[in-house]
């Protein structure tokens, strides 16, 4: 399986396949490399405090998932 660079996981193939569907499925305002500009906007508007109970809640709800995932 060629790949594109060592770090890169995707091959030729898979990568050109990626970006396809990126080009016909975009999402929000994006640079060049596809990052959502305007994610980054709304979080910088937010304060260092809100940004920090943004994630405390993000990581709770990830250990509510993995703890209801242990339990089945």
């Amino acid at each position: 399986m060629e790949r594109n660079d060592q770090n890169d996981p995707l091959t030729p193939e898979q990568r050109r396949a990626m970006e396809e569907w990126l080009r016909a499925h975009p999402y929000g305002d994006q640079d060049e490399n596809g990052i959502d500009l305007s994610s980054l906007r709304r979080n910088l508007r937010l304060t260092p405090g809100q940004r920090l109970a943004r994630l405390q809640q993000a990581v709770r709800s990830l250990q509510e998932v993995k703890c209801a995932a242990t339990h089945d």
